[in-house]
């Protein structure tokens, strides 16, 4: 194939590529978050399990407690698969979606989005956005293009959760009613969707949320130990809802409390997605393929898995025939030249449809 190209192409107009038309599928099969392992091995009721996931009982509360399956859940507000919803258009940030109309900001609205079964959503429901795995349909939540990153390693921000210190085996054990703390939200520098797990240790007489900063934390003189675990939880409008009816878990910024769906563990490096235009415009704009759904080489489970993905643009002739490249190795074999405009997105897939 001809060589890769960078290729400064306008914010906007890239995130409305991955927003692919749907087509009519198969009925899909979710699939769980991604759990990364870890160095620590947690175990027991209030620890961390084998496979790097914190727990709390059966779950992980955002009182500081993860779930089973490595989501981090927040008291009553996020569900067990850790998703999010998002109103009725797609977020300032640049998120992306799947529906038929881009607003002023350039990012995509969704308004009573179809899906792939023909059905309506609700009004105000975000949808996911079909993709090509292997020949088989997924599908995905867009979060646009808020997480920096360089060189193929996304950057992350600190999230507090709090222990009452570790047992004899040196597992956490977490406190009941208190949610995490961040200290960032996007449009805030140092702002990621993908968070460093931090574990503040606080006495048993501890009142649950009676801190909700990190300036709280540091005057109280708390410890804080620093672990390896990364999560992907994208903060959003307390009103979001999405198309799974995943709920959102509360966090605190400064005092002020914050929405995000929980997806689980996922390593800080991205993978590659692959959207097909047909060339530029007289503007330098890309002109995206209709009915194309975008492709990627791995989902969750896969070895290199990450829901955060790196833009490449596939320059297709115009008798190009849409959905007739399903899989990165027929992008690669069809010899049509690729360009990066340097975009990484946050859109973890939670469908995988077997061909």
């Amino acid at each position: 194939m001809k060589l890769t190209r960078f290729l400064p192409i306008p914010l906007i107009l890239v995130i409305a590529a991955l927003a692919a038309a749907c087509s009519t599928d198969p009925t899909p099969t979710p699939v769980p978050p991604t759990a990364t392992p870890t160095a620590e091995a947690m175990m027991d009721d209030t620890t961390m399990m084998d496979d790097g996931t914190m727990k709390d009982g059966d779950t992980m509360m955002d009182d500081g407690t993860m779930m089973d399956d490595g989501t981090m859940k927040d008291g009553d507000a996020m569900m067990d698969d850790g998703t999010m919803k998002d109103g009725d258009a797609m977020m300032d940030d640049g998120s992306m979606k799947d529906g038929d109309a881009m607003m002023d900001d350039g990012t995509m609205k969704d308004g009573d989005a179809m899906m792939d079964d023909g059905t309506m959503l609700p009004e105000g429901v975000q949808a996911r956005v079909s993709g090509n795995y292997e020949g088989s349909h997924v599908e995905y939540y867009d979060f646009g293009a808020k997480s920096p990153s360089a060189n193929g390693a996304v950057s992350t921000a600190p999230i507090f959760v709090f222990i009452n210190g570790f047992d004899a085996a040196g597992n956490p054990m977490f406190v009941d009613g208190q949610h995490n703390i961040v200290t960032t939200v996007p449009g805030v520098d140092g702002y990621s969707d993908l968070w460093q797990v931090m574990l503040v240790e606080v006495p048993g007489s501890y009142v649950p949320d009676s801190i909700q900063s990190k300036a709280d934390i540091d005057a109280a003189g708390y410890s804080i130990t620093a672990t390896d675990i990364l999560v992907n939880c994208p903060i959003v409008p307390a009103d979001t809802m999405l198309e799974g009816g995943e709920e959102l878990t509360q966090g605190w910024y400064n005092g002020t409390a914050v929405y995000y769906p929980d997806f689980g563990m996922n390593p800080a490096t991205t993978a590659p997605i692959y959207a097909f235009i047909t060339g530029l415009d007289a503007d330098g704009n890309p002109v995206f393929v209709e009915g194309q759904h975008n492709v990627i080489g791995v989902v969750p489970g896969d070895a290199g898995y990450s829901a955060f993905w790196e833009v490449n643009l596939v320059i297709v002739p115009a008798d190009y025939v849409a959905g007739s490249i399903k899989d990165v190795a027929s992008v690669f074999s069809s010899g049509y030249e690729m360009v990066q405009p340097g975009l990484v997105v946050n859109c973890p897939v939670t469908v995988v449809t077997p061909a």
